[in-house]
């Protein structure tokens, strides 16, 4: 189903507004946001889905990289989306002359803050949960179960592996993919943020929220990846419906908060568990730093 024609189309298309067959860029802004535009664009982006997704049976040696993505198959796969408009060539060179043009528009649409945002709200009442849940670790848990769960489950995280590769090189791709990096950090600073002061909770020193949320992001994305290529089993355990990337998050919760306002860093705490055996109390703290130590008599 193609989406509501509620957002200008022409800052992310540059393709078609570099080469479309208008004369002027009034013209070409018109047709960026056209609703056959639109239909074209969704139609590379439920294809990009379907090269991209798991594909049972799917040849391994008939895929290379975008040829699936040609102006014939998107035009035909307007025609089998069900929506009343029919695409043809005319009207798909009418607004990208030039494939590598549709190429760079259709990842650019795909990859656009709508969708991130989408996710964002979907996740919302289970990172909501994090500051007033009583069970805190199930609340934990079912955060991030769920946000594995939707992410795994949308079109937009395998463009996204394009997007982050082509960000180097192209200026649409790197700034589309940090506008979702925006969208995502955002929403989740917020709930760190709410969850940590509703619970008296304060990062070590040397830390900040900024940084756990900087490091949770990173691991999420990586349980993300693996998740593409490997079976869940490992990362899930959907009947208790826990991840791997809830005990991440606990672990996180316990090392790189201060819950005894003892004022030591991560380091510190680090130097007292690997102290040996043999050490007393001072000897313990006195390895973990000078700030550490116990006042003297």
């Amino acid at each position: 189903m193609t989406e509501a024609p509620d957002e200008d189309l022409s800052p992310v298309l540059s393709g078609l507004m570099r080469a479309a067959r208008r004369k002027t860029d009034a013209g070409r802004k018109l047709l960026a946001n056209d609703e056959l535009t639109r239909e074209y664009l969704e139609a590379g982006r439920r294809l990009i889905d379907a090269q991209l997704g798991p594909a049972e049976g799917a040849d391994p040696e008939d895929r290379p990289l975008f040829r699936w993505l040609s102006q014939r198959a998107v035009i035909d796969e307007v025609a089998r989306s069900g929506e009343r408009l029919h695409g043809s060539e005319g009207t798909f060179r009418d607004r990208w002359p030039y494939q590598p043009d549709f190429i760079r528009d259709v990842l650019s649409y795909s990859l656009r803050g709508a969708h991130w945002q989408e996710i964002a709200d979907r996740t919302a009442e289970a990172r909501d949960r994090l500051a007033d849940a009583e069970d805190v670790v199930r609340a934990v848990h079912d955060a991030a179960y769920q946000d594995l769960i939707v992410s795994q489950n949308s079109p937009a995280m395998r463009t996204w592996l394009i997007g982050a590769a082509m960000a180097a090189r192209d200026e649409i791709a790197r700034s589309t993919v940090q506008e979702m990096y925006r969208i995502s950090t955002q929403a989740w600073q917020d709930s760190y943020e709410k969850a940590a002061a509703a619970r008296g909770l304060k990062p070590r020193a040397g830390l900040t929220i900024e940084d756990l949320n900087f490091i949770m992001t990173a691991v999420t994305e990586g349980m993300q990846v693996r998740l593409m290529v490997e079976d869940d089993g490992r990362v899930f355990d959907h009947e208790r419906r826990t991840s791997l990337l809830g005990t991440a998050a606990l672990a996180l919760l316990v090392a790189c908060f201060d819950h005894l306002d003892d004022g030591l860093s991560l380091e510190d705490l680090v130097r007292l568990a690997v102290s040996p055996p043999s050490d007393g109390p001072e000897q313990a703290a006195e390895s973990a730093g000078p700030e550490a130590a116990p006042e003297q008599a």
